[in-house]
């Protein structure tokens, strides 16, 4: 447990470092008095890549959207849209989406820390160019006491004056497979903005 944990931590540093990303000890603020930005502004498919939605929840600073593919398949895609923090307008959308990214990866250290009875595998991670967008994406999977695995993927996107996050889960694709299919809903996602009102 303790091994696979430094591994994880070094490959977090690892993504991180490579970016000079200075971390803070509080948790950045939302921009506040923005009456711009709003989480309604984005269309739901009723399906994508191939999932059927399955449930919202929205905040006022917040939306996300649960899929999954039709019993007995397990799988399910979460999307999300949150707004940039205040003050990181200013950084460059490589930096945006490592500090981002670095939030999303510390919550599932902590996660990891609560469940003695997990261990952690990173697959991969990486900080890219995806259509024009600086990205980040990262594979991984959990193995219980008993040797029952859980794959996970997540895709994190900087769109501007967002954030567009999707994470995938299976017990029984794997984390490239849970990848692949992230980067598909996220074509047919954004497609999905830029059709005309009906």
């Amino acid at each position: 447990m303790r091994i696979l944990f430094f591994t994880f931590l070094l490959f977090a540093l690892g993504l991180s470092g490579c970016q000079n990303i200075t971390q803070t000890s509080s948790p950045p603020h939302l921009l506040a008095g923005d009456p711009d930005w709003n989480v309604h502004r984005f269309r739901t498919p009723d399906t994508l890549a191939g999932l059927e939605a399955d449930g919202e929840i929205t905040a006022p600073r917040r939306r996300q959207w649960r899929y999954r593919l039709p019993a007995p398949a397990r799988e399910r895609v979460t999307v999300a849209v949150a707004p940039m923090p205040g003050g990181w307008e200013r950084m460059s959308p490589q930096r945006a989406v490592s500090g981002r990214y670095g939030q999303l990866r510390q919550r599932r250290l902590d996660h990891l820390m609560q469940r003695p009875d997990l261990s952690l595998t990173v697959d991969e991670e990486r900080l890219f160019d995806l259509e024009g967008h600086a990205t980040a994406s990262s594979r991984w999977h959990w193995l219980d006491n008993n040797g029952n695995r859980r794959d996970q993927a997540l895709l994190l996107m900087h769109m501007g004056d967002h954030f567009l996050l999707f994470e995938g889960y299976s017990r029984d694709q794997n984390s490239r497979w849970l990848l692949l299919l992230l980067k598909r809903a996220q074509a047919e996602f954004r497609a999905a903005q830029t059709k005309p009102n009906e």
